[in-house]
């Protein structure tokens, strides 16, 4: 995946991920810690009603957020959905 940051002379920046323009973006910051296993880390604050990240990691979402987010296993669990009616949900991006 091809990351890229343009900045203009008039003070624009733009985000590109694969050569297509990151909308909505904010806000952005790069923190680089010293030390022999720090990285450079680059947030962005996005404006979005959905957001849909593929992704092995799992963030924690803001408290305000806990009321409208359920995990899927959990619907697995209590019976709701089946694996493979999750699978796919997922497969055809509705979830």
């Amino acid at each position: 995946m091809k990351k890229e940051i343009r900045m203009k002379k008039e003070c624009i920046t733009k985000i590109y991920v694969d050569g297509v323009e990151l909308n909505g973006v904010r806000k952005i910051s790069f923190l680089h810690n010293r030390g022999r296993d720090a990285y450079p880390v680059l947030r962005i604050e996005l404006l979005a009603e959905q957001i849909c990240l593929e992704t092995a990691q799992i963030f924690a979402l803001p408290e305000v957020y806990h009321p409208y987010y359920v995990s899927s296993d959990k619907l697995v669990k209590l019976g709701i959905l089946t694996h493979s009616q999750l699978n796919e949900l997922l497969n055809k991006k509705l979830l």
